[in-house]
């Protein structure tokens, strides 16, 4: 689980993303005229420019020639010939891939930066209304808002009219989260803060577009925050007065009592979990006993309740510990965090994080930020996992697999893994699949995943290693692929185990964007997207018709952290446990249950999702009502 991107100067691709559509001017699509006078660097400093010498020109040049570079590379078939076309018709534009989209929202940053308002915002409709993810129909509302402002003059009745007629077009499941923007940034110094850390990084497209967007845009944002808050405040009034919008009915079973089950081994691979709130279900290896030796000759020592991997010495428990004053200062801010990530900026929790945010001014202040709650996301994330996945099920024994290579946010600060530590990270990846085969381990969680853009921003810190960003995509491309074939590897070696993983809360297509593990396709693999309480995709969620077909409950969804308190978090990596779980009843009902046919009936017994959206929401009704009807009478448990 990483935090950054609700917290930390990645928060712009939240930003953009979740609350703001940002394209190119149709006209500024070219690089800017020589001779304005925000223009490119000259000829001297253009060879190589950095950071101190860049203009808001050149800032835009470097962003716009690798938008459109990009574009041509990820789908030839976009003639930004006719983007001018397109804008002012969209019906008759072909459909939009994400990284197009991607692409565009830079540009629209670009335009709007050199002052062709309507241009940038007729990107942002063409994107809203062609793009193949469903979800990004609803993106736009920062910048569409702020141009809006801008057109509306000086009159602060105008501008709040016209501000307010940009967030209506938002559903009110949408309305939250497309706003939380506006409360996140509250100062200059918080952007400032933002600018110097990104100025800490290699020069690329990415980070050009990163630098016009807290120095360009969000300024004049924050300076009018007021104003945007009086309209966010209002409309959330209105909505509050109306009749409550009705709640999707999940349906869960829960087993204690059954007479039919018996237990069942099931596993969550994260990033370490309390065994002593599930002391009763823990599950034993009966050939290893607590005595610092190998009894079972496997390897490892002590592996009684599951593998530990984490190449710092002292972390050698199935709970990651971050330290008592880590935990002190920063653990009350989980529920927080997670609030402003589900679009809950008014609670109080939320609230007491906006006031932490106020105090980050300066980029080493940010760092500091940013590594505490990612270690305070990596002390509960397992934890509130595993909570899930046992719910409802007195017959599931949990075996815990915590592996540091499971998240970058820790081991990987402002670098890329090694290739010796990519060795490490496919060892570890081995013990856990021995371990698994060795147990009969049957469902493991795996909420985890890897991101090219996440280790691509890693490795732009690595100024002394990387010269352009041409090398820093190539080694990108290399760890992914080393990643994805380990896990292609883990799923083969474990063919009688379903792993259920989460898909991914960057709102992307899995497959599109080649998203580790969730966009590998094996029989013993189901990835799973998030709805919110309503029943609609989460507005974070990743998806892909073929790859994530079920979805589960992922907004604000109550389970335990290692504290032994309840607090609700948000992201798939809530929703797919809410799978596993259910695989984890149906297994416990019969044992005789193939990891593809557990993909069938959970695939088939779940809830269709509302158009313009797809996939199925898992039924755990349905599921098990289904496998107690079709089982073969042995596969019951005799009746106690």
């Amino acid at each position: 689980m990483n935090l950054r991107p609700v917290l930390s100067s990645s928060l712009v691709v939240f930003a953009l993303a979740c609350s703001s559509a940002h394209p190119v001017p149709v006209s500024t699509l070219a690089p800017p005229p020589a001779a304005d006078a925000s223009a490119a660097p000259d000829d001297a400093t253009a060879a190589a420019p950095t950071w101190g010498t860049l203009t808001v020109g050149g800032l835009c040049r470097i962003v716009t020639e690798g938008a459109t570079a990009r574009i041509r590379e990820t789908q030839p078939d976009f003639d930004l010939a006719q983007l001018p076309a397109w804008v002012r018709d969209p019906a008759s534009a072909p459909a939009i891939a994400g990284r197009t989209a991607d692409q565009l929202y830079d540009l629209a940053i670009v335009a709007a930066v050199q002052g062709h308002a309507d241009e940038a915002a007729g990107i942002v409709r063409l994107v809203r209304a062609k793009a193949r993810n469903r979800n990004l129909a609803f993106v736009g509302a920062t910048l569409l808002s702020e141009l809006a402002r801008r057109g509306a003059g000086t009159d602060e009745t105008a501008q709040g009219a016209a501000i307010e007629a940009v967030f209506r077009e938002l559903p009110r499941a949408r309305f939250g989260a497309s706003t939380v923007v506006f409360q996140l940034f509250q100062t200059q110094e918080q952007l400032a803060a933002r600018v110097s850390a990104v100025h800490e990084q290699l020069i690329s497209q990415d980070t050009a577009r990163a630098a016009l967007w807290y120095s360009e845009v969000m300024p004049e944002i924050v300076r009018n925050r007021a104003r945007f808050l009086a309209v966010i405040e209002r409309i959330r009034a209105d909505y509050a007065a109306r009749p409550a919008e009705r709640d999707y009915a999940f349906g869960t079973v829960n087993l204690a009592g059954a007479r039919d089950a018996r237990p069942v081994a099931v596993g969550v691979w994260d990033l370490g979990t309390n065994p002593a709130l599930f002391a009763q279900q823990m599950y034993r290896n009966p050939a290893e006993q607590p005595n610092g030796q190998d009894d079972d000759h496997d390897g490892l020592v002590d592996d009684i309740s599951g593998v530990v991997s984490d190449g710092d010495a002292p972390h050698t428990a199935l709970l990651f510990d971050p330290g008592a004053e880590t935990l002190r200062q920063y653990g009350g801010f989980l529920r927080g965090v997670m609030d402003l990530r589900a679009g809950m900026a008014s609670s109080p929790a939320a609230q007491r994080v906006l006031e932490l945010q106020r105090g980050v001014t300066d980029a080493a202040a940010l760092d500091a930020l940013d590594r505490n709650l990612d270690a305070i996301g990596e002390w509960s994330h397992g934890t509130h996992v595993a909570g899930i996945m046992l719910s409802g099920n007195p017959f599931a024994r949990l075996a815990v697999f915590r592996s540091v290579w499971a998240g970058e946010g820790r081991l990987y600060h402002h670098r890329g893994p090694t290739d010796a530590e990519l060795d490490a990270e496919r060892a570890n990846m081995e013990a856990v699949a021995g371990f698994i085969n060795r147990n009969h381990v049957r469902v493991v969680n795996a909420s985890l995943g890897f991101s090219i853009e996440y280790l691509e921003d890693e490795l732009r810190h690595e100024r002394d290693r990387y010269h352009n960003d041409d090398e820093v995509r190539a080694r990108a491309r290399e760890v992914q692929r080393r990643r994805k074939e380990n896990w292609r590897h883990v799923f083969e070696l474990c063919p009688e185990t379903l792993f259920v993983v989460s898909a991914g809360n960057s709102n992307e297509d899995v497959a599109e964007y080649d998203a580790i593990p969730a966009s590998i396709d094996t029989p013993n693999v189901m990835a799973i997207g998030a709805v919110d309480r309503f029943g609609q995709w989460a507005p974070f969620t990743n998806s892909n018709p073929e790859r994530v077909r079920v979805f589960d409950h992922g907004v604000e969804v109550d389970s335990l952290i290692p504290s032994g308190e309840r607090v609700p978090l948000s992201g798939t990596s809530m929703a797919s446990p809410g799978v596993a779980c259910l695989a984890g009843k149906l297994l416990a009902l019969d044992p005789s249950l193939t990891p593809q046919r557990l993909r069938t009936v959970i695939e088939e017994t779940g809830d269709a999702i509302a158009a313009p959206f797809n996939g199925r929401i898992a039924n755990e009704t349905r599921a098990i009502e289904r496998v107690r009807r079709e089982r073969r009478p042995q596969a019951a448990a005799p009746r106690r």
